[in-house]
């Protein structure tokens, strides 16, 4: 009896995973393009972050602490694409040159990379986070955007 009570158990945990997996195609992401990230879309519950493949990446890609200052950095901009990759710029209400963060999506290869600057009074930090390679094989265009987003 116990045996049969573990297969079911077991089964609804692997419909459930299958349920939430990562979609075969990350070019559903595409749909934000031009709208905010908290938008839904298309029927897909919740906004772009929101959706289970990338928060799948995100909380496996960030440590902890990163992955709490993500939600607080909630003021938005409209996602982009830029060659080829969507891009989401989201900071600090009433501080954005000073605490903001860049989520970069390659939806071909499905890689993901986030990048958070902070601005304190006696430090500057930079940190980037990804799925596969270093951030500096990014289009230049992006990099060239996070940077002139520290203000001065």
């Amino acid at each position: 009896m116990w045996k049969n009570r573990l297969m079911v158990f077991i089964a609804g945990c692997l419909v459930s995973l299958c349920a939430n997996s990562a979609p075969q195609d990350w070019s559903i992401f595409k749909a934000w393009v031009g709208k905010y990230p908290s938008t839904q879309v298309q029927g897909q519950v919740g906004g772009l972050l929101a959706q289970p493949a990338i928060r799948a990446v995100l909380k496996q890609t960030l440590p902890k602490a990163e992955a709490r200052l993500l939600p607080s950095l909630s003021n938005e901009s409209l996602v982009k694409e830029v060659d080829g990759h969507i891009v989401i710029n989201n900071c600090r209400p009433h501080n954005c040159p000073a605490e903001m963060a860049t989520i970069v999506i390659d939806v071909n290869n499905k890689r993901l990379w986030v990048g958070f600057f902070t601005r304190e009074e006696t430090r500057v930090s930079t940190r980037w986070y990804g799925t596969g390679d270093d951030y500096s094989v990014l289009p230049k265009k992006i990099l060239e955007d996070f940077v002139s987003r520290h203000g001065g």
